[in-house]
């Protein structure tokens, strides 16, 4: 019988990725191990693996880099950095891991004894094995689930400013630590519970914006809509209410959904996204570029801005495709009455190019990493700040 967990192990010593694929096959583990990128990256595509170990140190690539990869892909499994590093460079690579959205086991400090990596690999398979509908149905009775802010600036007079958030949903599991939200989204689709975790998320998001507003703050908030909702005829009027409720302007408010979300039921989408738009809010196509639309729904949906993914945005500077690619995005929206949107700005080179290419807005970890509300306006007033002293200087 087919095991349902299943390791991948990249290490550039082939006699360490023997052992542990020694050990984990002990515990039940299909295993498959590599010594180089290129290799961890179709295998990771072909194997579709539970656990992921990674070596931080290797000749060609360090497991930053892997990390970001698995990130980019928007991975489920369960990843486990290893190295011969000290323990403040292993918690740092943890704490990347967890920033970009994955599933961190922890780290193992090389050499590691045998019974190290025997418990976090039995962990693992717990872990996978428990996690269940009912953990989530609690989760929601108990409201667990909370919000964390990405900020994201808008280009004025030729300055970054940070105007707005995008509100993304966050779960540290009493017993499992953080589960990465495509693991309890996922779920939370299949088991039918999405509609109650998205009006719980977006309830906390209009309970902030008004927070904010009485405190004197006006920041624009976006909100990811599952597919799930947008064949929800009633959906649109729960927003409306909502927004009533709290006395927040919708005009403050832009919903994101994914070209795949779209496309799934483009008749019913076309529906709720127009009265979502007819209602003032602001409705964003993410991952631009990525999923199935053809510019045909791009054009008939009632957008008002493009979000180009990150996996173009972070390209631009070593390759003239991604360049052509992000600039034409951009023109696009603007020709079809939208604003444009960079995701996964990373370095200063990258922004420069956005802002050369006329990109209106901009998120990544250069700008700010998703937090929780009490850190984002002094981070927000740290960046803005320092835009205000350049330009005095």
């Amino acid at each position: 019988m087919e095991s349902s967990d299943r390791l991948l192990v990249i290490d550039d010593q082939q006699e360490l990725c023997d052992y542990m694929v020694e050990v984990a096959h002990g515990l039940g583990f299909e295993t498959q191990a590599v010594t180089h990128a290129q290799a961890f990256r179709e295998a990771y595509l072909q194997f579709n693996p539970t656990v992921v170990v990674l070596d931080l140190q290797m000749p060609n690539v360090d497991g930053i880099e892997l990390l970001r990869y698995l990130g980019s892909q928007r991975s489920r499994a369960q990843v486990l950095v290893a190295s011969g590093m000290d323990q403040r460079v292993l918690h740092t690579a943890d704490q990347v891991g967890q920033s970009l959205g994955l599933n961190m086991l922890g780290a193992l400090q090389k050499p590691f004894m045998l019974s190290d990596l025997e418990s976090v690999l039995q962990k693992a398979k717990q872990q996978r094995s428990a996690l269940a509908e009912a953990d989530l149905q609690r989760a929601l009775n108990n409201h667990e689930l909370l919000v964390y802010y990405q900020p994201k600036a808008r280009l004025i007079e030729g300055q970054w400013k940070i105007e707005g958030v995008e509100a993304l949903a966050r779960w540290h599991h009493p017993q499992f630590g953080f589960i990465p939200p495509p693991e309890f989204i996922d779920l939370a689709e299949a088991t039918g519970q999405i509609r109650l975790l998205t009006e719980q998320i977006i309830e906390q998001c209009f309970q902030q914006i008004a927070q904010w507003i009485a405190a004197g703050h006006s920041l624009q908030m976006s909100i990811n809509l599952s597919a799930r909702l947008l064949n929800d005829r009633q959906f649109p009027d729960y927003l409306t209410s909502l927004a009533a409720q709290y006395a927040v302007p919708a005009q403050m408010i832009t919903f994101e959904v994914t070209e795949t979300a779209v496309m799934a039921d483009p008749d019913a989408s076309m529906d709720v996204l127009t009265r979502i738009r007819l209602k003032n809010f602001g409705l964003s196509i993410d991952d631009f570029g990525t999923g199935y639309a053809s510019l045909k729904q791009l054009y008939q949906m009632p957008f008002s801005e493009l979000k180009v993914d990150m996996s173009f945005v972070r390209d631009v500077c070593q390759r003239p495709e991604a360049r052509i690619m992000v600039e034409t995005m951009v023109m696009l929206a603007h020709k079809l009455g939208m604003t444009a949107c960079a995701e996964g700005v990373e370095t200063p080179a990258v922004l420069e190019f956005l802002k050369r290419a006329g990109c209106d807005h901009v998120q990544g970890y250069l700008v700010g990493r998703p937090m929780p509300s009490q850190e984002l306006l002094p981070a927000v007033a740290a960046w803005n700040g320092q835009l205000t002293k350049n330009h005095a200087a």
